[in-house]
């Protein structure tokens, strides 16, 4: 029963009530009689527009609630983003250290002569990186996935790192996404005529001690409710390389076009 209804329905009772009561008059009822038949007859009717209320009432809370707590009618609840409310580094500051730099470190711990073609490389003396627990390899389209021991450990131990790092905070867990490992002289051939401003046969690349990581994407196995925007996923990578850095196990070198921390491990 809608409120048009019911302000229709009370507007009526006094009517009916006296309709009523006439038919008990013209009956012969007794005075007493008349009053209890009306009395009980009103009490009816009142009582019936009242429990209308009341299912109507009751109805109208329980849509608030499913409102409230189930928005698409699904039964799963709202996304919730986590953010980590912490002092935004400065990463170009933190990681500045120069290509020239990088290329010097590469040359001392790295392989003494550049792979010309995929085909040369010695997967023998080098460590081959796959997918695993803590990272994900890019589609490689101007490198190869092959690193050092050296370079292979310290990137394992990055992505690691980061792992625990969010695991401890009780933050969603994410993998880092490896984009650019060893480059041989023909990959770098075919970055250049790509248009990369970048790509160069002395790059630190070529040596197998690099890696790029990138800060605009991270892989994540299984979607919850809960997750985390790269940007701030990026403040926990960031602490993780400014420890390795401090420790004097890793060159890093912060890319803005490129969108990733430039890395060259200090080990062989």
């Amino acid at each position: 029963m809608n409120k048009k209804q019911k302000a229709l329905l009370i507007l009526l009772a006094p009517f009916v009530l006296g309709f009523l009561l006439g038919l008990l008059v013209g009956g012969g009822c007794s005075r007493k009689d008349k009053k209890e038949k009306v009395k009980d007859t009103g009490s009816e009717l009142v009582e019936q527009i009242l429990e209308e209320e009341e299912a109507e009432k009751g109805e109208s809370q329980e849509e608030e609630v499913i409102l409230e707590d189930d928005v698409d009618g699904t039964g799963a609840s709202e996304a919730r983003e986590i953010i980590y409310y912490t002092k935004l580094m400065s990463y170009g500051k933190v990681f500045s250290d120069i290509n020239e730099t990088h290329l010097e470190k590469a040359k001392a711990v790295g392989l003494k002569k550049i792979p010309e073609k995929r085909d040369d490389i010695d997967p023998g003396r080098l460590v081959k990186i796959e997918d695993s627990d803590f990272l994900v390899v890019d589609e490689l389209r101007y490198s190869v996935p092959y690193l050092t021991a050296g370079a292979a450990r310290e990137l394992n131990h990055i992505a690691k790192a980061f792992h625990d790092s969010l695991a401890r905070k009780q933050f969603p867990i994410y993998k880092l996404i490896v984009s650019s490992v060893l480059r041989t002289e023909e990959d770098v051939t075919r970055l250049r005529k790509s248009g990369n401003p970048n790509a160069s046969n002395n790059s630190a690349h070529c040596y197998g001690t690099t890696f790029d990581i990138t800060y605009t994407r991270y892989w994540r196995d299984e979607e919850t409710d809960e997750f985390m925007q790269p940007y701030e996923l990026t403040k926990v990578l960031g602490e993780v390389l400014r420890d390795e850095k401090n420790a004097g196990r890793v060159l890093v070198k912060y890319e803005r076009k490129e969108h990733c921390f430039h890395i060259t491990a200090c080990q062989p």
